[in-house]
């Protein structure tokens, strides 16, 4: 995501530059708000997709077996105790 952002801002970038030279200072008006709105839109979504992030690691973690709390709501039920019965 990151790399492909910076293709987009590198283009948008090249972009205005190209149009600067061929129409001058009025390219500005249009292409310097372009480019802060692509900058910004680019953040939020590398902000969105944190918690996206960690929701998947705690998805996957959940099911690991190493990764697992010992206890739970039948964690003593199976144990085999040293008393017999009577």
């Amino acid at each position: 995501m990151l790399r492909l952002g910076a293709m987009v801002v590198a283009m948008e970038l090249a972009a205005v530059v190209v149009a600067y030279g061929y129409f001058g200072w009025p390219i500005l008006v249009v292409g310097a708000p372009a480019l802060v709105g692509t900058v910004l839109v680019l953040l939020f979504v590398r902000a969105s997709e944190a918690p996206v992030r960690r929701l998947q690691a705690h998805r996957a973690a959940r099911w690991d077996p190493e990764a697992a709390l010992p206890g739970g709501l039948m964690s003593g039920f199976f144990d085999v105790s040293g008393q017999r019965p009577r």
